[in-house]
């Protein structure tokens, strides 16, 4: 059915006027979230009212929580009108009753939806640059990349248009329209499959006290070119989600999500929580994709520098000072005593036992103390979404230098420099 719904989607134009109208509402959603996000962080420090909130899912240091039963109206006050203009006014916010609300898509959704509002707070090792590299996408692959990372359960994704492009000042910050396709597990016999149009934005800010932040929304908007695909038994749904980064101490990135579900038609509440708290602990890894896409950067840069060495041999003393960067740890070279550990120097045995691994990036064999096996999410004609993850092995030398790597770097050369053709 994905491929189906896939090739059955209708070309789409996106006018200056769409992204003028996109862009407020990005902002609107943003402004939405960061206000919620402050009341929790310097007025309830750090904390949730558990007479408000339920919890309903951990994995790691991230938690989830529902709101309570009956707490709607006092989340996002019904007097309220249900535009998406986002104004500031007196009102009972899900963290403290003399809060001040500000009313966004997430407000105007929570009102037509039977689905309690979902947050979902914690911590991730890194720092905000690599989380904000892990979770940025700009196209269909890396939508899907990240979807595999994650294990959100999406069945299919499509980047449908870009609005916004990153720049070199700017190399994170992005806005596109997305098409997202979902099957519930399990239940596909009962339940008809879902699929939202997306408004998807990433970026940096601050808040009101001046503290660095990043920040990622998927956005429900609508279209006249993407009708709902009724004749095709989907049900078209809603979603308002918007997660903020910031980085709370050296290495500790604190995570604020806010996600608000409606999802059309009839379905079981307690099945539709269980499914975003799965799709919103799968952006609690971003640091997992992170350092695969690193790898996977560093690889492909390794590969492409030996090609040129290798046809360039004459220029080898200049070319190598190019990668000065990497190369006390890593050589694209063979192993002058493939028997011994190229990282610890110690003896692995006879070549090609099980003692001796061969790392990916530099094909150095070391012993098995010195190697460590990671997933990069690549492409595969067996999977349904076109991308799998598959383990691969690399040597310390290796994944220590592709970790050090600056990602704000790496976006600009990756994204920003290959759009311009530099």
């Amino acid at each position: 059915m994905a491929d189906t719904a896939r090739t059955r989607l209708p070309p789409v134009t996106f006018t200056a006027d769409d992204t003028h109208e996109y862009r407020s509402i990005a902002d609107e959603s943003f402004r939405e979230t960061r206000a919620l996000y402050e009341a929790f962080l310097y007025e309830r420090m750090q904390t949730l009212d558990m007479r408000r909130w339920k919890h309903i899912r951990t994995r790691g240091t991230m938690k989830v929580y529902r709101q309570r039963s009956g707490r709607n109206d006092t989340s996002f006050n019904s007097s309220i009108s249900t535009s998406t203009s986002v104004t500031a006014v007196s009102s009972v916010s899900p963290f403290e009753e003399d809060d001040a609300l500000l009313i966004g898509p997430a407000s105007s959704l929570s009102v037509a939806t039977k689905i309690p509002v979902v947050v979902c707070t914690g911590t991730v090792q890194g720092t905000l640059d690599d989380v904000m590299y892990g979770i940025f996408v700009h196209d269909t692959t890396s939508l899907r990349r990240r979807s595999v990372y994650g294990k959100d359960g999406m069945d299919d994704l499509v980047m449908l248009g870009t609005l916004e492009s990153p720049t070199e000042q700017n190399p994170f910050d992005f806005l596109g329209v997305a098409w997202i396709l979902y099957s519930a597990t399990g239940l596909g016999a009962i339940v008809k499959q879902r699929d939202y149009v997306v408004l998807m934005s990433t970026g940096f800010a601050t808040t009101s006290r001046g503290e660095r932040i990043g920040y990622s929304i998927a956005q429900s908007v609508s279209h006249p070119d993407l009708p709902e695909l009724k004749h095709l038994g989907i049900v078209r749904a809603n979603m308002s989600f918007c997660v903020i980064f910031r980085q709370q101490s050296d290495q500790i990135v604190e995570s604020f999500a806010h996600t608000v579900i409606d999802p059309g038609g009839t379905v079981f509440s307690f099945y539709v929580l269980q499914e975003i708290a799965n799709s919103i602990l799968g952006m609690g890894a971003p640091m997992e994709c992170a350092q695969g896409k690193k790898l996977r950067w560093y690889l492909h840069k390794m590969m492409a520098e030996k090609r040129a060495a290798d046809v360039f041999a004459t220029s080898k003393s200049s070319h190598s000072s190019s990668l000065s960067l990497l190369a006390a740890t890593t050589r694209m070279t063979e192993s002058e005593d493939p028997t011994v550990c190229w990282y610890c120097h110690k003896s692995i045995g006879k070549l090609f036992s099980t003692l001796s691994l061969q790392c990916t990036i530099c094909h150095q064999c070391v012993c098995k103390n010195c190697s460590i096996s990671k997933k990069l999410v690549v492409r595969s004609k067996h999977a349904k979404s076109g991308m799998a993850a598959h383990a691969y092995t690399f040597c310390l030398g290796c994944f220590l230098a592709s970790r050090q790597l600056s990602t704000e770097s790496i976006q600009r050369e990756e994204i920003v420099y290959k759009r311009l053709g530099r």
